[in-house]
């Protein structure tokens, strides 16, 4: 199931190869195309490349400028209507809407990483994102961390190809383990166990 990445130039490397065979090989023959944008850019722009993404799931990770945000949400409504499903990095206004999918990153053991302040009323989820192996060498961020939740949407969407980006959407975020406080840890057996009873 392709990608489509929203990102900038210089992220854009590191985050396609996290799926890949020379990352993390969860999605090796997912093609991920890159839709460039730069940091700090206007929310009408962002908007924009939403609207003209072709692919099924969206990875958003950059951060918006200031400016109108209504177009913003106008097309995340409308790619939520399209049935494409949005990762986000946590710490993005694209979070903020109700449809997209934020994830921020943690350990291998599932600790939140040191760079993500504790919000215990954020909502999406945990997805490893530091030292992630990668063509390029390790890497760390939450973008790294969504790379890693759209790359298992793209495998389980691969696996049941009838199923909504709604019922993905809910087995990415039921799915999870819970925590006490915060997002729960994205756990991608249970992602596939929670499709294969509601996409069958």
């Amino acid at each position: 199931m392709p990608i489509e990445l929203v990102s900038t130039p210089a992220d854009a490397p590191y985050l396609t190869g996290v799926g890949g065979q020379g990352g993390l090989a969860i999605a090796p023959l997912s093609p991920m195309t890159t839709k460039a944008l730069g940091h700090g850019r206007p929310p009408g722009e962002l908007a924009e490349v939403l609207r003209g993404v072709e692919a099924r799931i969206a990875l958003v990770s950059l951060a918006v400028g200031e400016g109108d945000e209504e177009p913003l949400r106008a097309a995340l409504d409308d790619v939520e209507a399209r049935d494409v499903l949005v990762i986000t990095t946590g710490d993005s206004v694209v979070a903020e809407h109700p449809w997209t999918v934020p994830v921020l990153s943690c350990t291998s053991s599932g600790r939140p990483s040191w760079f993500v302040e504790h919000d215990p009323d954020a909502r999406g989820v945990l997805a490893p994102g530091e030292d992630v192996p990668g063509p390029r060498g390790n890497t760390t961020g939450n973008g790294v961390a969504a790379a890693v939740v759209a790359n298992t949407a793209s495998l389980l969407w691969s696996l049941f190809p009838t199923a909504t980006a709604a019922q993905l959407r809910a087995a990415l975020l039921i799915g999870a383990t819970t925590r006490r406080a915060g997002p729960p840890l994205m756990d991608a057996e249970r992602a596939h166990e929670h499709l294969a009873l509601s996409a069958s």
